[in-house]
């Protein structure tokens, strides 16, 4: 199996040119993965809610929605599965979720952060919520599942990812690390606590193109296994970074 981790161009609050950004790298790795993944939040930006509940209702899409809507059909199209991070509308509620499509354009699993980390909690109301726990999902006869950035540091949280005894774990993140900070040391501090967590690990992370944004996620993607580096992208770099389990 082959694994696309796309540390690819976002835009806060820009859908239109996330959606556009999303089909680029489908079409990009058509007949060269089986599954690309994107970072969290990716389709929206990480930093695109006001924590006005009206206005960010508006700026949440639903996983029926014409926005992800048009993504099944690039994925059916190219043939290809897809994950990416979006601000998901569930009723009244608001998550920060991850979205899994096959190669039909078939969702076969939407995981919802389980940590707090993604919102600020002491502005918001209850309609902003998390996930309970971990899930797991089969694609292409293996077993995965799905923990957002903050997830796989929350405290039991690892243990509970490791208990699931899967074998491929997603790490789609939204990081603001200066690319430097990360190629020479943080990325280590992530090797080790992915450890925690299972046995490989993939992490990618989004290219905030943000303009005039200093402090925005600087991209990069890993291939982690056994706390070890086997793979991986700098940051600082948009790309692709494409891994064989």
């Amino acid at each position: 199996m082959k694994i696309a981790l796309a540390s690819a161009p976002a835009v806060t609050g820009e859908v239109e040119h996330n959606i556009v950004s999303i089909l680029r790298f489908l079409e990009h790795c058509s007949g060269k993965a089986d599954l690309v993944v994107f970072g969290e939040s990716f389709l929206q930006g990480f930093e695109c809610l006001t924590w006005d509940y009206e206005a960010d209702r508006v700026m949440a899409v639903s996983k029926e929605g014409a926005e992800i809507r048009r993504i099944r059909e690039a994925a059916a199209k190219n043939r290809i599965a897809v994950s990416f991070g979006y601000i998901e509308k569930a009723a009244d509620s608001l998550y920060s979720s991850q979205i899994v499509i096959d190669a039909s354009g078939e969702i076969i699993h939407n995981f919802q952060r389980v940590s707090a980390g993604w919102k600020e909690f002491w502005h918001t109301d209850g309609r902003y919520r998390e996930g309970r726990k971990f899930e797991t999902f089969a694609f292409d006869g293996k077993k995965f599942a799905i923990g957002l950035c903050g997830d796989l540091w929350a405290e039991g949280r690892p243990e509970e990812m490791k208990a699931l005894n899967v074998d491929i774990v997603l790490w789609p993140v939204w990081c603001d690390y200066k690319a430097a900070d990360w190629n020479e040391k943080i990325r280590y501090e992530y090797a080790g606590q992915a450890a925690k967590c299972g046995n490989i690990v993939l992490y990618v992370n989004p290219f905030c193109a943000d303009p005039g944004v200093a402090d925005a996620a600087s991209g990069g993607a890993a291939y982690f296994q056994n706390g070890q580096i086997i793979k991986d992208m700098p940051a600082g770099e948009r790309g692709i970074l494409i891994v064989e389990i």
